[in-house]
């Protein structure tokens, strides 16, 4: 018995005359069942092209006096134009696909990457083909709900809460440490609010694709940095509270082993070698810590400080 394409008809029943008859017969059948829609497509593409200037709606009148409606013809054209822009094995598959799913694949709308399923075979039916294309639509949906719901959280204001703070003197530089410390942190903003986006894209990915492996990389370089920033944060904060208690103690304890009368007063006694031996620790530490301080030869890789 001949294999053949849909027919459950028992062909071993008949003479092999028969048999080779009729099988021929069910693939003409077949042929020309499969090349129905886009050959009834051309025909209506073409007429539409020949009475678009004719106006008052003559393409209607004429296709429905022959009994077309509307929907199906667009349909049929949909599937000629579709069918133009495949190639030649892609034609055939499409060709031998449910009218249905021509139909949802042939839409000027239809995702491209479903049809792309469907020509590898991972899509067989209409009804998987719409299931699919409900479930990526609820994902981009959501996806476009959390990006907005970000985009409204970065928008808004921050809260300012005042609190009264008494200091006895405000540092030179603080509008400079401000203006840092503020930067800092719209920086910490911007990295947190990516982060969180991207960790959602990834929820809603599909785990072993390319894209989600490129999401998950991108996530770890965003942590890395999210953990960079917030170390500068607290580091500036403390650097600047350092600052303000060494400023106060050389201003306040220190300032008067600066005048001759207490140094004078101390001369050949132990607290004047004391006082020696402090100053050449201060000396040390001075000279330790300009090597250290960042200038325009210092390179700093994974937060380590290289003096060039």
């Amino acid at each position: 018995m001949k294999n053949h394409l849909t027919s459950s008809f028992d062909y071993s029943l008949l003479d092999v005359e028969t048999s080779d008859f009729l099988y021929e017969k069910e693939n003409i059948l077949i042929g020309i069942q499969s090349r129905y829609s886009r050959e009834v497509g051309k025909v209506f593409f073409e007429a539409q092209q020949k009475l678009s200037n004719k106006g008052n709606g003559t393409f209607e009148k004429w296709y429905s006096s022959i009994g077309f409606k509307k929907q199906n013809v667009n349909n049929y054209i949909n599937i000629y134009k579709n069918v133009q822009s495949l190639d030649e094995p892609s034609a055939e598959i499409f060709d031998s696909l449910p009218k249905s799913l021509q139909n949802e694949m042939s839409k000027p709308s239809s995702n491209q990457e479903l049809n792309q399923k469907v020509f590898d075979g991972d899509i067989t039916t209409h009804k998987q083909y719409k299931e699919l294309e409900k479930q990526l639509k609820a994902k981009d949906e959501q996806l476009s709900l959390q990006a907005k719901m970000i985009d409204d959280l970065t928008e808004q204001e921050p809260e300012v809460i005042e609190k009264e703070v008494v200091v006895e003197r405000i540092p030179a530089d603080y509008e400079t440490v401000k203006a840092t410390n503020e930067r800092l942190e719209k920086q910490l903003s911007s990295v947190r609010s990516d982060l969180k986006m991207k960790k959602i894209q990834y929820d809603l990915l599909e785990k072993n694709t390319e894209s989600a492996k490129t999401l998950e990389a991108n996530i770890k370089a965003l942590q890395q940095k999210e953990k960079s920033i917030d170390q500068r944060v607290k580091a500036t904060i403390e650097f600047n509270d350092l600052m303000r208690e060494i400023e106060t103690f050389f201003d306040t304890k220190m300032a008067s082993l600066r005048f001759k009368p207490l140094i004078n007063d101390l001369y050949d006694t132990e607290a004047s070698n004391k006082l020696s031996e402090v100053v050449n620790s201060v000396d040390f530490w001075v000279s330790e810590m300009r090597k250290i301080i960042p200038n325009e030869k210092t390179k700093i890789i994974e937060g380590e400080i290289i003096n060039g």
